[in-house]
């Protein structure tokens, strides 16, 4: 569209004011839904102008990306460290694509000692092509730009120099709205066990794991659940925190997906949340030594702590494993209630039958062995680090998971032998057909409960098999998940 005189004159004589026409700020192009890798600039400054000239240019229009990758992998103006090093590992795609609807690009208008419409497109300060279209018509405009030109965390810049090849006011344009599109990997989550927090992760306790997932480029966050238990929050407590939780995080990304990765029962709380029919979608959970058929130790410790006036034993108990684990005293260590409650063979047993488990069809799973040179025994060093609790315990907790595949129990009031009444605790043990490898916490078979894919069980405890080489095997397989 030229400028001229009559149409100059004609515009002021209806309103100085007037809005400019529908037709030159509204484009038949609907713009993409934002999500994740999907950002859009849809009002604001370069927006909506109406079909503007030169002395009104440049249009400048600022699309701000979040951070969809860690901060070890950004520079101080949002650019990318080593964009090749995302590409390769599939965090991000090479290119990103910019959209934008354009209306009345008269580039190929001839008309006597007037140059034809010439609009010079840059991104983020780099020239990138001159506008093409037709008269009074909009065209759905896009450029393609290496991944490592975008910003993340900041504004990007899309520019406009408009009519660059004329010193008068001649040709005029207008932009819509726009786009910047490109793949990322859905952020990640870290889920911690029973009587835990978020510090699960920290370098102290699972050595070169948090530098492993910032080495790969994936966005991750953790939170302590039950803090009001000290980490010993029940299942439907700790699923729903970790609804709130993962919905603030994915908000400012513009996600509706997540990955993962839990150890021991945070795998369960995962599951929980799934069973909560969350408004995100579950891409992938990846359970390090997760109780998915529960733990006869959690059995065992229930029965321990449950009150009564008599306790009867039922079943096979070699050696009177059973009894001295029920005997035994804890001074508070350990696994507690309520979530203690969760981790039983038969609260397992009626999740699964419920869909409470194994409802997460991208579940991946790891077990762990903590007798390291299967020789039956379990020394110092394959129990270490193990914090707070002490030889005994923890060898006979592990003799336990080898011995028994579960242990029901029921309370029954009976009279009393002179007066009243007496509560009886009666307990039965269920033999394993044969000995069950295990961490010290939860069997090999427990944590790969025939649901899921398994992706191998490693010579560890139920604290070391949080290890950099199960969590990199996560996340070679989860990372193609989009």
């Amino acid at each position: 569209m030229r400028f001229n005189i009559t149409a100059l004159w004609l515009a002021l004589a209806a309103s100085s004011a007037a809005a400019p026409a529908l037709a030159q700020t509204t484009s038949p192009f609907t713009p993409p839904e934002e999500k994740l890798g999907i950002y859009v600039a849809n009002s604001g400054p370069g927006l909506d102008t109406g079909c503007t000239y030169r002395s009104g240019g440049p249009l400048v229009i600022k699309i701000p990306v979040p951070k969809v990758v860690n901060d070890k992998q950004l520079n101080p103006d949002g650019t990318l460290a080593d964009a090749a090093k995302l590409v390769s590992n599939g965090v991000l795609s090479a290119q990103a694509t910019i959209r934008f609807p354009v209306y009345d690009i008269d580039d190929k208008a001839q008309n006597p000692g007037i140059a034809p419409e010439l609009d010079r497109v840059s991104f983020n300060g780099k020239f990138k092509k001159t506008l093409e279209g037709f008269n009074n018509t909009w065209t759905d405009d896009s450029i393609i730009v290496p991944i490592e030109e975008l910003k993340f965390g900041k504004d990007n810049e899309l520019r406009i120099d408009i009519d660059t090849g004329n010193s008068t006011e001649e040709w005029c344009m207008a932009v819509d709205w726009v786009s910047i599109e490109f793949e990322a990997t859905p952020p990640y989550v870290l889920a911690h066990g029973i009587w835990a927090g978020r510090g699960t992760w920290d370098e102290g306790e699972s050595p070169g794991v948090l530098a492993a997932l910032e080495e790969r480029g994936v966005l991750v966050d953790r939170w302590s659940l039950g803090v009001a238990q000290n980490g010993n929050g029940s299942v439907a407590a700790n699923a729903a925190e970790l609804n709130t939780h993962i919905i603030d995080y994915l908000k400012p990304l513009k996600a509706d997906k997540v990955h993962i990765i839990a150890h021991s029962k945070g795998g369960l709380d995962s599951q929980g949340l799934q069973a909560l029919g969350p408004e995100f979608e579950i891409v992938s959970l990846s359970t390090l030594s997760t109780p998915h058929r529960g733990s006869v130790a959690a059995d065992l410790s229930i029965i321990q702590k449950t009150t009564a006036d008599d306790l009867v034993a039922r079943g096979d108990d070699p050696g009177g494993l059973a009894a001295a684990y029920i005997d035994g005293w804890t001074f508070g260590q350990g696994p507690q209630l309520p979530g203690l409650r969760d981790l039983t063979t038969y609260a397992a047993t009626a999740a699964i039958s419920t869909g409470q488990r194994g409802n997460i069809p991208g579940t991946y799973t790891f077990g762990a062995n903590a007798d390291l040179n299967h020789d039956d025994q379990l020394t110092d060093n394959e129990m270490d680090p193990y914090p707070g609790l002490s030889h005994r315990a923890l060898e006979r907790a592990w003799r336990v998971l080898r011995t028994f595949q579960e242990a029901t129990m029921t309370l029954t009031t009976v009279p009393g032998h002179i007066w009243g009444t007496r509560t009886v605790l009666t307990y039965t043990t269920v033999l394993t057909p044969e000995p069950q490898a295990n961490d010290i916490v939860v069997t090999e078979n427990s944590a790969n409960p025939g649901y899921g894919t398994p992706l191998g069980n490693s010579g560890a405890n139920h604290n070391t098999v949080r290890s950099v080489g199960n969590v990199n095997t996560a996340l070679d397989t989860t990372i193609p998940l989009k």
